[in-house]
């Protein structure tokens, strides 16, 4: 059966044997002088997640499906899921057996797209600078936001909701309370940057040196 795009977690980022890799947002800014000497700066576009993985050493039979993955998603309009490995869920519930299937939502938002409220989690549920979150929002397109905890600490309280607190990127158009939250692997929809694939170096059995770059895609 062909497969679908995006491509799921399981199917794609999951199976990835990642030696290392970067996850990062980017400025999209433009900066200019007065005569005066004052330095102006303008947001020009869209903050996006970006980054580069590039995976370890691998035999012939384990290459295989990662190349032929990458080929495929070379190609214009072929999306994928990721997400960040290196911070999979949060900081304080490192295998996210406390949160374990707790329906997490959106409880409110603030009036200035730098804040929001949670709601569902278990009683004391704490989240850490750096933990990310991901919700869908905006309909026709159905799209997909990425961010991360910006306070040192968020507590939720004994009925499992939290009181406003920042993340970054700013919230967009859209979003809306009662929107379902990931904690756990939670991820954007990214594609392949183009000419960034760097092929493998085949050496008698071992392969090594498979990399790509990707950005988020809000399509």
């Amino acid at each position: 059966m062909a497969l679908t795009y995006p491509l799921a977690l399981a199917t794609f980022a999951d199976t990835l044997l990642v030696s290392d890799m970067t996850f990062h947002l980017p400025e999209i800014v433009q900066m200019s002088r007065t005569a005066g000497g004052d330095v102006l700066t303008a947001d020009l576009g869209e903050r996006l997640w970006r980054g580069r993985i590039t995976l370890g050493r691998m035999t012939r039979t384990e290459v295989g499906r990662p190349e032929v993955l990458m080929d495929l998603l070379r190609q214009a309009g072929r999306s994928f899921l990721i997400y960040d490995r290196y911070r999979t869920n949060p900081l304080l519930d490192p295998a996210g057996t406390i949160l374990g299937a707790a329906s997490v939502i959106i409880l409110a938002l603030g009036g200035d797209a730098r804040e929001l409220s949670l709601a569902g989690l278990p009683a004391g549920y704490t989240l850490s600078a750096g933990d990310y979150l991901s919700f869908d929002y905006g309909t026709s397109p159905v799209r997909r936001a990425l961010h991360r905890v910006v306070p040192a600490t968020v507590v939720a309280n004994g009925s499992g909701q939290t009181a406003l607190f920042e993340i970054t990127p700013s919230i967009r158009p859209g979003a809306s309370a009662g929107a379902a939250v990931a904690l756990n692997k939670a991820w954007c929809k990214a594609v392949m940057i183009p000419g960034s694939i760097e092929a493998a170096t085949r050496e008698s059995v071992m392969t090594d040196g498979l990399a790509f770059d990707w950005t988020q895609s809000l399509r």
